[in-house]
């Protein structure tokens, strides 16, 4: 997804020098786009488009993309219950303290997490998600679905089932933010600004709830 990489971390440059913000179009039909607006993900090359209020009605059912685009969903849930303890953090094998595990639909999962550099991408044991789903029943009832959510875990802040483009836009954020070798005081105030607004945004799932939260 470096393209969407691309766009979400010169935003957030941009974030910083509002004149030299540009209106931006819908990626599918041109349109003006509003300041806040979803994305598709166009499955064959695992990119995001930014999509136009009509273009996000047309993509909203399953089959309405025909296998080449899906409209990234909205729900936001924060995990309670959920917990990577250290020998947990070591079997995903990330070096670092917030990564994004992605199952793809035509493939086994895949960790991510944020550098300087952008997402960087690791494989994963395949039977990462069901050892995660028997260890939380929350995250089993509440799968993410397939290449448009991803279970976001932070060792600090928590865990959540997120857009995927919530992902990008934390990557974007530390690409933007990050100075000399350990990223600075600046990139970890902007993730802890994220988390926080990540957490007001989204619904909390207790561990043990029956709920299947939409």
């Amino acid at each position: 997804m470096t393209g969407a990489l691309h766009r979400l971390a010169s935003r957030a440059r941009e974030r910083r020098q509002p004149e030299q913000v540009q209106e931006q179009e819908c990626e599918l039909c041109g349109e003006p786009l509003a300041a806040v607006h979803r994305h598709l993900l166009e499955l064959p090359a695992r990119e995001l488009r930014c999509a136009c209020r009509a273009c996000q009605v047309l993509f909203d059912h399953g089959a309405a993309g025909g296998g080449h685009y899906r409209l990234v969903p909205e729900r936001r849930l924060r995990l309670d219950g959920f917990t990577l303890d250290q020998p947990a953090w070591a079997h995903l094998g990330a070096p670092v303290r917030t990564v994004f595990l992605v199952q793809h639909s035509d493939g086994p999962p895949t960790l991510y997490y944020p550098s300087p550099a952008g997402a960087v991408r690791a494989a994963v044991d395949p039977s990462v998600w069901e050892r995660l789903c028997r260890a939380d029943p929350a995250l089993d009832r509440a799968r993410p679905e397939p290449d448009v959510e991803a279970l976001l875990a932070d060792r600090d802040h928590g865990a959540w089932i997120v857009p995927v483009d919530d992902c990008y836009a934390l990557v974007g954020t530390v690409r933007a933010h990050w100075r000399g070798l350990s990223g600075g005081k600046d990139v970890r105030d902007h993730i802890t600004r994220f988390f926080t607004h990540l957490r007001e945004r989204s619904v909390t799932v207790p561990a043990g709830d029956d709920r299947s939260p939409a």
